[in-house]
This record gives C-alpha cells, structure tokens and sequence, in this order.
C-alpha cells in the first residue's frame, strides 16, 4: 500500500510541476556547431538563394504535431513571432498551454539556413554569399520549411518530447531538382524541462544537417 501512495504522489509531483512549466512562454536559442572538419573540395560553388517558413498554424488543432500558439494565439500572432515559434507546452493531462520560441535574434529561417551551410561545407562546395559572385555554373538552392516543430505527449510514468524538421530543398544546376529532407527525433523523460527540450531539439537539427549533408554530397 506505500509503494502504490508513493507513486501517487509522484505522478501529481510530475503532473504539478508540468503544469506550471507548461502556463509559461520559454524562449531558447539553438545554436549549430561550427564545423571542424577538414573537408575537400568539390570544386562546385553553390548559392543559397532563399530559405522560407511555409509552416501552417492553426487554432487549438487536434494533433499536437501540428503548429498553434497560446497567449492570444495564432491569429493574432504576428508573422515574425511565428517564425521564432517552435514548439507548444502542455500540462500532464496534454492540455496545450504556454508555447517555446527561438531567441530575438533568431528564427526557423536563421537555424535552418545555418544547418545547410554547414552541410554545404562539409560536402565540400563553395558558398557564395554574394550573388554578384554567382557564376553560370554556380548550383542554386532555395528552402522551404514546411514543419520545424516539437512537441510533447504524456504518458503515466514518463512523457515523451519529439521534434520534427521537414524542408523541401529545390536545388536548380541547371535542370531542377527538389528533395524532401525529413527527420524526427524523439526521447522519453520524466519533465519537460528547457534541457530536455534542447536536447530532443538539437538531436533534430543535427539529424537534418547529417541527412542534408549525405543528398548534397550526391548531386
């Protein structure tokens, strides 16, 4: 009978100290390592010409995979709030609450035009950043972020944090070409604190540069 109290109050510990974590708006900066590869090159220059959030929110969706906001919500949100908006808070019941944003000074956009030209790098092409630089053998890429978004589902003894990225990559050299780069990474923890947020996030943004990497490295 004390084991069963005992994880009683535990379980309304957890539930608890979420809900009052999740009625909170976070803001957390994910950063993309530099690279310290020493890379050759391939001899091709590339241009990253745009790189665009095409993500949909919506108000109180049915699916917590699917982008929306608290505090007003998305409606009301301006486009350049949403741009730093990256995932959605609940409480232990999966009540969606609080939300989580990039820092000022970044966005979706920012993050993922810096995990490409990493991948860019360490596939061993050239980034031209100067577009008066741009030859006629120069491959042009342009983004299109159609999910960048975590989220997280309850469960009795552990919850579960899971993000996912999916770009569409439209690369022109001088035929087109578009790829879709998708990735998701999960992990199981017993609160959704701002570290294990960053984690499950970070291991997203690593999957999507490795996997970008891996395609780029090919064309």
């Amino acid at each position: 009978m004390k084991v069963t109290i005992n994880k009683a109050i535990t379980v309304i510990f957890i539930v608890l100290f979420l809900g009052g974590c999740a009625t909170s708006r976070g803001i957390v900066s994910l950063q993309v390592p530099e690279s310290n590869m020493q890379v050759q090159s391939n001899g091709k220059s590339i241009f990253i010409r745009t790189v665009s959030d095409t993500r949909i929110f919506q108000e109180n969706p049915k699916s917590p995979d699917t982008p929306s906001l608290g505090f007003g919500g998305a409606n009301n949100a301006s486009k350049e709030l949403k741009k730093r908006a990256i995932a959605r808070k609940r409480n232990g019941f999966g009540k969606a609450l609080g939300d989580i944003l990039l820092e000022e000074n970044q966005t979706v956009e920012s993050v993922i035009k810096d995990s490409l030209e990493k991948s860019l790098y360490e596939a061993g092409y050239m980034i031209i950043r100067n577009k008066e630089k741009i030859k006629h053998t120069t491959i042009i890429i342009d983004a299109s972020i159609d999910k960048f978004w975590s989220w997280m589902k309850p469960g009795f003894w552990a919850i579960t944090l899971s993000s996912e990225i999916d770009v569409k990559l439209t690369i022109t050299n001088p035929k087109e070409k578009r790829k879709q780069i998708y990735v998701k990474s999960e992990g199981h923890y017993q609160m959704a604190s701002g570290g294990n947020w960053l984690e499950v996030m970070n291991k997203s943004v690593e999957q999507f540069s490795n996997k970008t990497k891996e395609y780029l490295s090919e064309i």
